[in-house]
């Protein structure tokens, strides 16, 4: 009967070998998860309270590691406009589950509309309202949600509708005059005022 005998020494001392010179970090993240949900509901809450709209907010399906000086990204839905904005949510100070949070939107939503149209045609008041949120956002310290009459304006120069938004002092009226139109490209520009 023939035997071999195995020398397990070498083999240690390969794998140690091989392994000499090599940094690892072995660890387990403690940080508190919490259901993306809650964090979407808080910060809406906040929006709310500062802006008058509550808006939908969306930080995806998993949940979301809470801790100090890391941040997720969400996506904001302007309920009036359907406009969507990138929200970061950054952590700043967790104490147990305890924690604080600020909120960036960006200033330029995802699928800001493109003001074009064939001539002669007629756009959803929506687009107007969309175009008039982000002419105003430009000169004001805040969103305002705007509300234009009608169902679907003319984009004719000349063009006027009777639109409003909510100030901090209150109700504003505004009016958005289609400006210009170039019917070689379908752009129009608006003016508010």
């Amino acid at each position: 009967m023939r035997s071999r005998s195995l020398t397990l020494i070498p083999v240690a001392a390969l794998a140690v070998t091989l392994l000499a010179g090599c940094t690892f970090s072995v660890g387990v993240n403690t940080a508190p998860t919490v259901p993306p949900e809650d964090i979407e509901e808080l910060a809406a809450d906040e929006l709310e309270e500062q802006v008058g709209v509550r808006p939908t907010i969306d930080c995806g399906d998993n949940d979301i590691q809470v801790e100090a000086d890391t941040s997720v990204t969400c996506l904001l839905v302007d309920p009036g406009t359907g406009l969507e904005f990138n929200t970061v949510i950054s952590f700043t100070e967790v104490d147990g589950d305890n924690y604080a949070f600020d909120i960036q939107v960006a200033e330029v939503p995802n699928n800001a509309p493109e003001p074009t149209a064939e001539p002669g045609a007629s756009v959803p008041v929506g687009d107007i309202e969309a175009l008039a949120i982000t002419a105003l956002k430009k000169v004001l310290d805040y969103v305002p949600e705007v509300t234009c009459e009608g169902t679907e304006v003319a984009i004719v120069v000349g063009t006027t509708v009777a639109c409003s938004y909510e100030s901090p002092e209150g109700a504003v009226d505004a009016v958005v005059t289609i400006t210009a139109f170039d019917a070689t490209t379908g752009r129009y520009e608006i003016r508010v005022d």
